[in-house]
């Protein structure tokens, strides 16, 4: 039983950690469209 919690633990703790890779990908590319958009409004 023991190493069933055991595997649960690290299952939840590398699909955490690649949940939070793919936010901070996900972040990256907002930040890169938001800065798109405001060179578009600063050339109008």
């Amino acid at each position: 039983m023991e190493i069933i919690g055991i595997a649960i633990v690290l299952i939840v703790f590398f699909s955490s950690s690649i949940m939070e890779r793919k936010l901070k990908a996900i972040e990256k590319q907002n930040d890169r469209v938001i800065q798109i958009l405001e060179e578009i409004r600063d050339k109008k």
